[in-house]
């Protein structure tokens, strides 16, 4: 198969080739063409010890590929994923541009991977949403009422703006800053545009994305949404609070889950324990530090609220650039080869 990762000197286009590259997807590779913006011209990507050229991303020269993983942000996908679908791909994109499309199926294979049936365009959903549903999708059959969440969101799942910024008052307010490859590659030499005034470094900002007509922000509004729409439960209550921290990589999540009675904490232990391999329950409680780099989601502090027996907690982490983006997204390409037996 010939493979596109579009966005592919991006950092989530980077863990998407790392991750195509390792050989533990059972996804057959005969080529893989990464692609950019022009800003790219002249580079290449390492995959598997060889060093490819990133071709430009031009409307006038589409490649024939069998998939394409988009990673390359919601204007560059509503302008060029068609074209790549008109050219026979099977489009993975993500970003937010197909999201709330009711004709594009979003998918997190473990949970609803047949809503895909023949879409040739699959959206990949927002990092929070995809380990929230993680640990939904098994807790369904006990009659969820309502969900409530506080995202607690890592730089990385930010833009590029947010991690140089970061990093500049990282290198300004620290001498812990450590010279490591990831960082210089995604700091570059480019100097760091002056446009948000509130820190990040040693700071806590309940504001993700931008103001809606509704109060809440971007980043609220997609896990919301999102959530109903995967665990196709559209009159779910959801009710969002997203939080940017100083954590390098790695999102979290407190979840207070409301049921319509009251269920058997052993038996919402037992249905988390048998749904996937990928869903661990963390006998104390997960951090970012201990699965940065890891490909499942991680689940512990499970109890019953003390005052209302019929709400659950919850304490999500998983790898946002993983399970979160990249890995998610190999994934899907991962069952679509196995549906397709190719």
């Amino acid at each position: 198969m010939r493979i596109a990762v579009v966005g592919a000197t991006g950092l989530v286009g980077s863990v998407m080739l790392s991750e195509l590259a390792c050989g533990d997807f059972d996804i057959p590779i005969d080529e893989i063409v990464p692609i950019a913006s022009e800003r790219s011209a002249g580079k290449s990507v390492e995959f598997r010890d060889e060093n490819i050229p990133v071709q430009t991303l031009r409307k006038d020269s589409i490649p024939k590929v069998d998939i394409a993983l988009f990673s390359a942000g919601a204007n560059v996908a509503r302008e060029f994923a068609p074209l790549f679908v008109e050219n026979g791909a099977i489009v993975i994109d993500n970003s937010s541009a197909f999201r709330r499309d009711r004709n594009v199926p979003l998918i997190v294979p473990e949970v609803n991977f047949n809503a895909i049936k023949k879409s040739r365009l699959i959206a990949n959903p927002n990092c929070s949403t995809i380990q929230l549903v993680f640990v939904l999708a098994p807790l369904k059959k006990f009659g969820i009422k309502s969900i409530f969440v506080s995202t607690y969101q890592a730089i990385s799942g930010g833009k590029s703006i947010t991690l140089k910024q970061f990093i500049k008052e990282w290198r300004q307010l620290t001498d812990l800053y450590n010279d490591s490859d990831i960082i210089n590659d995604y700091i570059g030499a480019h100097p760091l545009a002056e446009n948000q005034e509130t820190p990040l470094f040693s700071n806590v900002v309940p504001a993700i994305g931008k103001m809606t007509e509704t109060g809440e922000f971007t980043e609220e509004k997609k896990v919301r949404l999102e959530t109903k729409k995967i665990l196709e439960m559209p009159d779910l209550y959801v009710s969002v609070n997203a939080v940017r921290v100083p954590v390098f990589n790695g999102h979290s999540e407190s979840v207070w889950v409301e049921f319509e009675s009251e269920p058997c904490i052993a038996d919402v232990f037992g249905a988390i324990r048998g749904f996937n391999h990928r869903l661990v329950l963390d006998k104390e409680f997960p951090t970012p530090v201990a699965v940065s780099g890891k490909r499942d989601v991680f689940v512990g502090r499970i109890r019953r609220d003390p005052e209302r027996t019929h709400f659950v907690h919850l304490w999500i982490v998983a790898d946002n650039l993983r399970k979160g983006a990249a890995t998610n997204a190999v994934q899907i390409a991962e069952y679509i080869c196995k549906r397709n037996k190719v």
